[in-house]
């Protein structure tokens, strides 16, 4: 197990090569109790709302493969802040949606206690 920041960014790196890969690792990382805010937008607690939270977007937005492209980490404790770029594409890798945003991670080991992220929902997300 590493740091804090180490299962962060391993967290990100599994999100690949398909959508079914990211919620595995979503599954694998989040616990019964783990909050996941999209600040003003949504809220769940635990794998199967956040799941549902995901296949609803993914109904939104055609959504076949995640990247996170992290621009700035920092870590402290078991807390990690990141600025990033979350990129979501299609079945034939066109990208359909770019959002920016800032998140703050606590994490338990390996296991994600609470995510939150921070973005500007009116950049049509």
């Amino acid at each position: 197990m590493g740091s804090a920041l180490t299962e962060v960014l391993a967290f990100f790196d599994e999100w690949k090569p398909t959508l079914a890969d990211m919620l595995a690792s979503m599954e694998k990382r989040f616990t019964d109790q783990t909050v996941w805010e999209n600040v003003g937008l949504s809220r769940t607690v635990g794998f199967v709302e956040a799941k549902a939270f995901m296949d609803a977007f993914a109904k939104m937005k055609p959504i076949e493969s995640g990247e996170v492209i992290v621009h700035h980490a920092a870590e402290i404790g078991n807390v990690v802040l990141t600025e990033r770029t979350d990129n979501f594409h299609d079945k034939d890798g066109k990208l359909i949606v770019s959002i920016k945003l800032m998140g703050v991670f606590e994490m338990d080991g390996s296991k994600i206690v609470a995510w939150r992220d921070y973005f500007d929902t009116a950049a049509g997300f």
